[in-house]
């Protein structure tokens, strides 16, 4: 069973894919229809890495959660510093790109998801998949601080301009990357920390 974070995730990130799908539709606000399908692509992705945040965040709060049970009594403060350190560092990712969030997994949970961040087919290792991911967040960093999208971004049918098959695709990535950690995770609640319910 997935962790409430995953359940969250796939609540809130629906509304990534109603916007993405409101490009080519006329709108009141505005004549153009590139103004249009620009700005509901780049709303989709705006939302979907805030999604993925907040994934990061909650399933690191959680797995927490779950370890503690298992921990002993006598280790309770100990255990009550870390929860407030965690909640400090996550409170803090605001560019949750790949070496910070992989970065945080570490150093929270010990696990490492280097290997496991593998986005296959379309990719056969964990440095291309790198290379795609941290685009997303670069082109969500550009747009969120009023910048171009920058040249260069894999995936981008035309450099500098989102489109839908990019759209698409980014935002399939980032349910991958939830769905793997999430499953990465709740492997490591049951066989490092005997948590044997896992995420339940």
């Amino acid at each position: 069973m997935p962790s409430m974070a995953f359940a969250k995730f796939g609540s809130t990130s629906v509304g990534a894919n109603i916007l993405r799908s409101y490009a080519g539709t006329p709108s009141a606000a505005s004549t153009d229809q590139v103004i249009i399908d620009d700005t509901c692509r780049k709303a989709a992705i705006a939302l979907g890495v805030g999604c993925w945040e907040g994934y990061i965040e909650g399933v690191l709060r959680e797995f927490v959660s779950k370890v503690r049970v298992q921990t002993h009594r006598r280790n309770w403060t100990l255990i009550a510093q870390f929860e407030v350190m965690v909640d400090k560092k996550a409170a803090i990712l605001n560019t949750p790109n790949w070496d910070q969030t992989r970065d945080l997994l570490i150093e929270i949970t010990g696990t490492d998801p280097y290997s496991a961040w593998v986005w296959q087919p379309k990719f056969a290792n964990p440095s291309d998949t790198k290379a795609y991911f941290d685009g997303i967040m670069t082109v969500r960093h550009a747009f969120a601080h009023g910048f171009p999208i920058p040249h260069g971004i894999i995936g981008l049918a035309t450099p500098g301009t989102l489109d839908d098959n990019y759209v698409n695709e980014a935002l399939s990535c980032l349910e991958f990357f939830v769905r793997t950690t999430d499953s990465l995770l709740e492997h490591e609640l049951r066989h490092r920390h005997s948590c044997q319910a896992g995420w339940n």
